[in-house]
């Protein structure tokens, strides 16, 4: 139901499959340690469900190394008060400004791609059919300037054609809204609301290799409370979601979730903090109340903040998941990301995460048990170049049938920012899935090389 796989074999989707958190995630400029805490905890939560979260700056995708001949400038490290990613540190000579309306910011951007993959429908060895794919990007947002209080609206799309398959062919669409209202100096009331429409991926879990690509909609709400008080934040969080799937059959998978989330962090020392979150959620299926549950989890942990060296959370506690068909099903969950800052100019990312999950595909409905453990490597080779490299690997138990799924995803890559207004992006990435047991899925391997043009405004 949660899954965050991205597409294997073709460029990354505007508003990821099952991921809309992620894309409904206000893009703030703050680059306090407050809200970088707070957007590692968020990043690690949402990386349980069952995909990679890539961690990019939206001019941040891959792109060639070969193209550094075009960049004179030598790269300086930093030295900031605070210590920030190579992927998130300002660039003033590159970061494009936008345009100021008022007391609003407008940024826009237009992504231009091609894909080459060799397995388009993530079949089985022996069966695999390449395919080149041309993705054209637009994306808008306008924000607020404001000393306090904040919003912002953003859309875009991506429209996906194929080469070969033109049965592929897909256009997906988002539109969000983001406020925050700021209640004297400590308190603050956020919400937000979107829509988007998506493609699910043919390598998400039970995803068919037959027929059209399966098109729906997901609604999202949410409205969250942060009050801090001495050495204490306290955050409170309520939100809704609705995925509506296109078609008959697609739509026997049409669902609803409402999530309450409670958090207190604690400052020990002006280095370390401590947290403690406790979340409780409730999913219904339209058509199969069989996978009706009801969830909670329950995690407390360290927060860091080792200014030169390392800015994190790491958090391990428990899950447990009442089914309405299936029973009951508990265990260790984790949710953990650390930044270390190896050097001014690298930054390792590594994440590990465990919690129970459930989707509903064309061949099964079933609860699992899914386990991540990735590592990210961001350089800054120079000034305007940023080299990437990731990896991502797991499984999922399933408790009701036998079967087991490994998965691997790995990329390397570069980013190239000419200047304000143009950016080059080039990456190869790999996704593997081995299964086993006797309700097995498939086996599949997808080798895929991307480039792309970034027009700024």
């Amino acid at each position: 139901m949660t899954s965050l796989q991205n597409t294997a074999g073709e460029p990354a989707q505007t508003f990821p499959p099952q991921a809309q958190a992620v894309a409904f995630t206000m893009n703030s400029a703050e680059r306090s340690v407050q809200s970088r805490r707070t957007r590692l905890a968020s990043q690690a939560a949402l990386a349980r469900a069952g995909g990679f979260v890539l961690r990019f700056h939206r001019v941040f995708s891959v792109f060639t190394a070969s193209l550094i001949a075009f960049a004179p400038l030598h790269a300086v490290a930093q030295t900031p008060e605070e210590k920030v990613s190579v992927r998130e540190r300002p660039r003033p000579e590159f970061d494009p400004l936008g345009t100021r309306l008022g007391a609003f910011n407008l940024n826009a951007e237009l992504d231009l791609g091609v894909a080459s993959t060799d397995n388009l429908f993530a079949d089985v060895p022996g069966a695999e059919v390449d395919d080149m794919i041309y993705t054209v990007s637009p994306w808008a947002r306008l924000s607020s300037g404001w000393s306090r209080h904040a919003l912002s609206v953003e859309g875009g799309a991506t429209f996906k054609s194929h080469q070969d398959f033109s049965s592929e062919d897909a256009d997906t669409h988002f539109v969000r809204g983001v406020g925050r209202l700021d209640i004297g100096s400590s308190t603050s009331i956020t919400g937000t609301a979107g829509f988007a429409h998506e493609v699910e991926p043919r390598t998400d879990p039970d995803a068919s290799l037959l027929g059209d690509p399966v098109e729906y909609d997901r609604t999202e709400m949410s409205v969250g409370v942060a009050h801090t008080f001495n050495r204490f934040r306290v955050v409170a969080e309520a939100a809704h979601a609705e995925t509506d799937f296109d078609g008959l059959v697609p739509s026997l998978r049409d669902n609803e979730e409402d999530v309450l989330r409670g958090r207190i962090e604690a400052e020990l020392t002006p280095r370390i903090g401590a947290v403690l979150q406790a979340t409780a959620d409730e999913r219904s299926y339209d058509n199969d109340p069989t996978l009706n549950s009801e969830g909670q989890t329950l995690l407390a942990g360290v927060t860091i903040n080792f200014t030169d060296l390392m800015l994190g959370e790491f958090t391990v506690g428990q899950f447990e998941r009442d089914y309405q068909g299936f029973g009951s099903t508990d265990g260790l969950a984790i949710a953990a990301e650390v930044e270390w800052y190896i050097t001014r100019l690298t930054t390792i990312t590594l994440n590990v995460d465990r919690n129970a999950e459930d989707v509903v595909g064309a061949a099964t409905g079933l609860p699992y048990v899914e386990e991540r453990y990735g590592a990210r490597v961001d350089h800054e080779l120079l000034r305007n170049v940023i080299l990437t490299a990731a990896v991502q690997a797991g499984q999922r138990e399933y408790d009701v049938v036998d079967r087991n799924d490994d998965f691997f995803y790995g990329e390397i890559g570069a980013d190239y920012l000419m200047n304000r207004r143009v950016a080059l992006q080039a990456r190869y990435r790999r996704d593997e899935v081995e299964s086993s047991g006797a309700a097995a899925y498939r086996d599949y391997e997808v080798n895929t090389l991307s480039v792309g043009l970034s027009l700024r405004l």
